[in-house]
């Protein structure tokens, strides 16, 4: 449905695309996921047609919209602050692209119903200004006037980040929810790993303009394909390389302590004292807990490292400070790299 064939962006001297190349299959639900100032937004105005291409084509629904302008492009986008019009109400924001292209009033008024209903406003929120909506009802408003014009596609800039982050949590469903129901190809913009591992069909993550690793959220998050994909989501450990031969030395003959080596903090298997266990594994001491409520993250201190584990709230009774513990490891859970360490994206 999407394709970037080696597509490059420049801002004066700086690249912010540098070949940058991607197909989005259609009625995908497609998260680009990296730090601020990694490219994706770019990428996304590039597929809306507000930034220039310095080289390479877009195409959309196998149609070359390089040189086209935004509003034929057939692609609706929703903003991170969402650029509602303050003196409109609600009905008169989503039908502005429709008076736009001049369409009959009927018409207009059939359609901008129909979207209302589809997204959950009713006919009161209709006529209020969009200054009276919650941020959630800003946000569907939004949806709507972008879905109304029947785009091929739907883009999303950060749209949950100037939310709080309950509201985030409840949205980021309503979201995929809306998404499948109109099965609309989606491309969404977040720094946000949760985000992009719970909505998205596909994740390209990206860093300095450059594709880490494009895949589905257990295929980045499982097997992040570079050191930088595997810091930038979730929480991991970087084991040295003294605790890495330790392992090599009690089962895991594969691992090599010339390796970057990183284990993701749920893998780390936590055994009392005198419990079996199968696995390489090293003694702890517990140092600290953190409640997080559904779980508890522990800091703990071993002769070769400090690692940080979890326990789920139903594991068993709460460790306690100065607690000996036996830290299992399974070395398929490791993720090894060789070659330089990862690099932080631009901020």
């Amino acid at each position: 449905m999407i394709t970037f064939d080696d597509v490059s962006v420049r801002f004066g001297t700086f690249e912010a695309l540098p070949s940058f190349s991607l197909h989005i299959a259609e009625g995908e639900f497609f998260t680009l996921l990296g730090p601020s100032g990694c490219g994706k937004s770019t990428a996304l105005r590039a597929v809306a047609g507000f930034v220039d291409l310095s080289a390479g084509d877009v195409r959309v629904g196998g149609k070359k919209v390089t040189h086209l302008p935004s509003g034929k492009r057939e692609v609706g986008m929703v903003f991170q602050n969402y650029a509602l019009f303050p003196g409109m109400n609600v009905r008169e924001n989503i039908a502005f692209g429709l008076r736009a292209q001049k369409r009959p009033g009927s018409e207009i008024d059939r359609r901008v119903n129909e979207i209302a209903d589809q997204v959950d406003l009713s006919q009161e929120q209709l006529v209020k200004g969009v200054a009276e909506l919650s941020g959630g009802q800003q946000q569907r408003v939004a949806i709507a006037r972008a879905l109304v014009m029947r785009p091929k596609v739907l883009l999303l800039d950060e749209p949950l980040s100037n939310l709080d982050a309950k509201l985030r949590r409840q949205l980021r469903s309503q979201l995929k929810d809306l998404q499948g129901q109109f099965g609309i190809t989606t491309v969404y913009v977040t720094h946000d790993q949760d985000e992009a591992l719970s909505m998205s069909d596909r994740i390209a993550v990206l860093d300095r303009g450059r594709i880490e690793q494009v895949g589905t959220p257990e295929e980045v998050y499982e097997r992040s394909a570079s050191e930088f994909v595997c810091t930038f989501i979730g929480e991991v450990n970087r084991l040295s390389p003294r605790l890495v031969g330790a392992l090599a030395a009690r089962g895991a003959p594969e691992l090599d302590p010339a390796e970057s080596t990183y284990v993701r903090i749920e893998k780390v298997g936590l055994v009392r004292e005198g419990r079996p266990h199968r696995g390489p594994s090293v003694r702890g001491t517990v140092m600290s807990r953190t409640y997080h409520g559904t779980h508890s993250v522990y800091r703990l201190r071993t002769e070769h490292d400090e690692l940080r584990a979890v326990l789920g709230d139903g594991d068993g009774p709460h460790l306690a400070a100065g607690q000996e513990v036996d830290l299992v490891f399974d070395p398929a859970s490791l993720m090894r790299y060789r070659g330089a360490s990862a690099a932080g994206g631009r901020g």
